[in-house]
């Protein structure tokens, strides 16, 4: 493993300009911290700051206390500018994730929900080709999503096919397999967290204790367990470069190939609202239960 400095440089040196990516038009990299509410994604980005940068530890992510619950502190997609290249984006967590809620989620991913601004589930699907369709064109970004979970949080077996399903439709919409980080690393079995995440496909798995307020001494395993996760979002940049640029279009073309993506899920889910809505509303005749009575 890389030492402490070899990272910092890595990370801090890194450019797009005069690569194949950068010739393309791209001029940034947005890191997609998602999850659901709760799990440490603020925290995550305050501990990715503190690792990379000298100083004091401080809060630039706003963190939720433990009595927010439902969407947690952050309502919008924040970002937070870890280099000149770097940008950490604080995306609206999960709740219920129903179909309709992992839809934003989608959108947010995408980077079809404007920054700064509001996330709103939306149920409507005009509304939504509507917010979609007006979303500024971000075309200067390139799209690397991380999901966070925290070892605290059991995974019910009914709700792994899900979950593999939202990491393969996050990596159509990106072009990226998610970075999986794994928080509050000594609060319970981590080996068999990560065995989970591993059956479900995925590739690169980090396990993490966040830095806090009530925790932020800095010791070199941390930090480096923090620049390790930045490293490889940069590997997996170069690796596209170097092995896919050839199946990447232009900035505008891939933002309208997400855009029409996130359309079609939509428009799915709203067929599939729809159906149940009119089922709900036309219920089908009970058949009749058959007599054990015999005619003599």
């Amino acid at each position: 493993m890389e030492d402490l400095s070899n990272l910092k440089q890595k990370i801090q040196n890194y450019q797009l300009e005069g690569q194949k990516l950068g010739d393309l038009g791209y001029t940034r990299i947005l890191l997609q911290v998602c999850g659901s509410a709760g799990h440490g994604k603020s925290s995550l980005i305050n501990s990715f700051m503190y690792a990379l940068h000298d100083g004091q530890f401080s809060i630039s992510a706003p963190v939720a206390q433990a009595e927010v619950s439902y969407g947690g502190l952050t309502t919008k997609r924040l970002p937070y500018e870890l280099t000149k290249v770097i940008t950490l984006v604080d995306n609206r967590g999960f709740g219920k994730s129903d179909n309709f809620e992992k839809e934003e989620v989608y959108t947010q991913l995408a980077n079809l929900q404007d920054l700064n601004v509001d996330v709103e589930w939306i149920w409507c699907y005009e509304k939504r080709m509507e917010a979609v369709t007006n979303a500024a064109n971000n075309t200067n970004d390139l799209l690397v999503p991380l999901y966070v979970h925290s070892i605290e949080e059991k995974i019910p077996e009914n709700e792994k096919t899900e979950m593999k399903e939202f990491f393969k439709t996050t990596q159509k919409l990106t072009g990226f397999l998610p970075i999986i980080v794994l928080t509050k690393r000594l609060s319970g079995d981590a080996k068999n967290m990560r065995l989970q995440f591993e059956d479900m496909g995925m590739e690169n798995i980090f396990e993490v204790e966040n830095y806090t307020m009530k925790d932020d001494v800095k010791t070199p395993g941390k930090d480096k367990t923090f620049l390790s996760i930045l490293s490889k979002l940069l590997d997996q940049v170069d690796f596209l470069a170097n092995n896919r640029a050839s199946t990447l279009d232009t900035p505008e073309n891939e933002h309208k190939k997400r855009m029409q993506m996130l359309l079609k899920i939509a428009h799915d889910n709203d067929i599939q609202r729809e159906k149940k809505k009119w089922m709900e509303e036309n219920p089908q005749p009970k058949k009749p239960e058959k007599s054990n009575c015999r005619l003599l």
